[in-house]
């Protein structure tokens, strides 16, 4: 397994502090102090991805690979990977959804590949450094032919999985919620609209949870509403990449049964159910897996306090 090693050239005047080489245990050197990350943009309705060829300058320049480069001071990887892509390739983050990053760590440096979606039409590529020789949008079964970057090759048979894989994950409010004795039922519908907002915002999911090989998962996630809960407020959709988003689904009758519907029609490669009800996992999709009410809440309670509950 292995993600592009190195992603910038040495630059006269650097303009961050982590603009610099890390000599690794592994024997090679890598681009970035604070370690790099790189942007797999994927285009479903075509089928291609978002590739750079590195110019001559570059390391290994002549080789296809993402765009990507050094993680900024106080940047995390995914704001790295955006501000990468719009810099060498005029990608604009309102133009991606995160769907996954998957980490080659070497424990001194680290490389983060975000694996998305476009959001609406598919940007026209831009050079706009002298680090790309070309920019293109090239099919998925087809990035395999061109000369790539060694770690690159190394890591796209995954990246190619991740490529054409959407997780999603159904959530069980009523037994998320009664997972707790926190006064939940003396306020349902307050109480439903602040865990929705609170998931909204949690930011990315253990990508384990859906068993796939990455680190972390935007999953594509739905609410299910049942009796007093139906009043809830909904959250608004995810205002920039990073965030969740969740889409409320109010059930005329039972919540066990509309999930065991959804969970059935669901095309997800990567589906997770979020309850402990025993008589609804056993109704479920052998497909499906199943994570526990209360690994969702502590997962939620490391989460920034939810920016959009009603005041």
């Amino acid at each position: 397994m292995g993600e592009p090693e190195l992603r910038q050239t040495d630059r006269v005047t650097r303009r961050d502090p982590n603009d610099a080489w890390v000599e690794c245990t592994c024997g090679s050197r890598h681009w970035g102090l604070g370690g790099a990350a790189g942007l797999a943009l994927v285009d479903r309705a075509t089928g291609t991805v978002a590739l750079q060829l590195r110019s001559a300058a570059s390391h290994q320049g002549g080789s296809w690979a993402l765009p990507g480069g050094a993680i900024g001071t106080g940047e995390s990887p995914l704001a790295g990977a955006l501000r990468e892509a719009q810099e060498e390739a005029a990608i604009a983050s309102d133009a991606v959804r995160p769907r996954f990053a998957r980490v080659l760590d070497h424990e001194v440096w680290r490389y983060t590949t975000v694996v998305a979606d476009v959001v609406g039409e598919r940007p026209v590529l831009l050079p706009l450094d002298g680090e790309s020789a070309d920019l293109a949008w090239v099919e998925l079964d087809a990035v395999d032919r061109l000369p790539l970057h060694p770690a690159f090759a190394q890591a796209w048979p995954a990246l190619r999985t991740l490529a054409t894989t959407r997780a999603e994950l159904l959530v069980d409010v009523a037994n998320v919620l009664g997972s707790r004795p926190d006064g939940w039922w003396r306020d349902r519908p307050g109480a439903t609209t602040h865990l929705l907002a609170t998931l909204a915002d949690a930011g990315p999911l253990p990508a384990d949870w859906f068993g796939l090989d990455a680190g972390e998962a935007w999953p594509d996630v739905v609410a299910v509403l049942e009796g007093a809960a139906r009043a809830a407020t909904p959250p608004p959709p995810p205002p920039a990449p990073g965030t969740l988003g969740v889409s409320v689904v109010p059930a005329s009758g039972s919540g066990d049964d509309e999930i065991v519907r959804l969970a059935a029609a669901s095309p997800s490669e990567a589906l997770a159910v979020a309850t402990a009800d025993r008589e609804l996992r056993s109704r479920l999709p052998e497909r499906a897996r199943v994570v526990g009410p209360e690994t969702l809440r502590r997962h939620l309670d490391q989460a920034p306090r939810p920016r959009h509950l009603p005041a």
